[in-house]
């Protein structure tokens, strides 16, 4: 009974153990992802953490910096700025706006999601017959492609955020984060 019990047990470690590493391999493709030359609808950018004052965090600033490089690219005609409310005060796209208007976007170029409270609820949001360049830290790009899969959106690329200020501190659990959402997702949840 205990020698069942062992491989039982081994057996789930090994699943386990490939399930993780291939996940992380996954992940990790999108982090060489080719920037599409492709012209789109919109950009879309996903929310991250707005601190007090209204300060956007690096993420924040930085898949916005990205997605404006894309609409001063003529890529795209439009800015989609989703996300939730912060916890410090400020809307998260509020401060995607204040970021986008200080590098002189033209507002009436900017459509507002204030429903994005997470990433399955930003891809939802978006019509399906429009196109768009899905814009987000390297990291988060396989659970957007997953869900923009699911979601059966027919004209998409997805394009990472450049870092202006150097790799996340925390971004090791941003990794793990990921993995484990996609699954989460990939499972129907």
């Amino acid at each position: 009974m205990f020698k069942l019990i062992f491989k039982i047990f081994g057996g789930l470690i090994i699943v386990t153990l490939l399930l993780g590493l291939g996940t992380f391999a996954y992940l990790g493709s999108f982090y060489s992802v080719q920037k599409s030359t492709n012209v789109y609808d919109c950009a879309v950018v996903f929310g991250a953490a707005v601190w007090p004052g209204g300060t956007p965090s690096d993420a924040l600033n930085d898949r916005v910096n990205t997605a404006v490089d894309i609409y001063n690219e003529e890529r795209v005609s439009c800015l989609i700025f989703s996300g939730a409310d912060s916890a410090y005060g400020k809307h998260e796209v509020d401060v995607m706006v204040d970021i986008a208007y200080s590098r002189e976007v033209e507002l009436e170029d900017i459509e507002l999601d204030y429903d994005g409270n997470n990433t399955r609820q930003t891809i939802e949001n978006l019509d399906n017959e429009r196109s768009y360049v899905l814009v987000s830290n390297d990291f988060h790009l396989a659970r957007i492609n997953l869900l923009a899969k699911q979601r059966k959106l027919k004209d998409y690329s997805v394009e990472y955020s450049l870092y202006a200020n150097g790799r996340y501190s925390k971004e090791a659990f941003f990794v793990v984060r990921e993995i484990a959402a996609f699954w989460y997702y990939a499972l129907g949840a």
